[in-house]
């Protein structure tokens, strides 16, 4: 996982709260995988998160960290290949 990568994981944590182990993170390169983790590991702490809202705030913080263009951040965006620009 590279420096950008990572510095957007600890950027999403900050935001909703939440911890994703590194191993789980290595797996989510695709935004609708995480949204999905997130929804889960919310669920899992007996919250009823508000789906979209999770999908804005997680789009948020993507737009922030990565510098991208909100049209950008789809479900099917993957970080690295389609976000993380060198």
């Amino acid at each position: 996982m590279g420096l950008d990568t990572v510095e957007l994981v600890m950027a999403i944590e900050e935001e909703l709260h939440i911890e994703i182990p590194d191993a789980i993170a290595t797996r989510l390169g695709v935004l609708g995988d995480m949204h999905d983790y997130i929804v889960r590991a919310l669920q899992q702490r007996g919250e009823t998160p508000d789906e979209s809202k999770v999908w804005q705030r997680l789009s948020a913080v993507v737009v922030a960290q990565l510098g991208v263009r909100p049209e950008e951040v789809t479900r099917s965006a993957h970080v690295v290949r389609d976000l993380l620009t060198d």
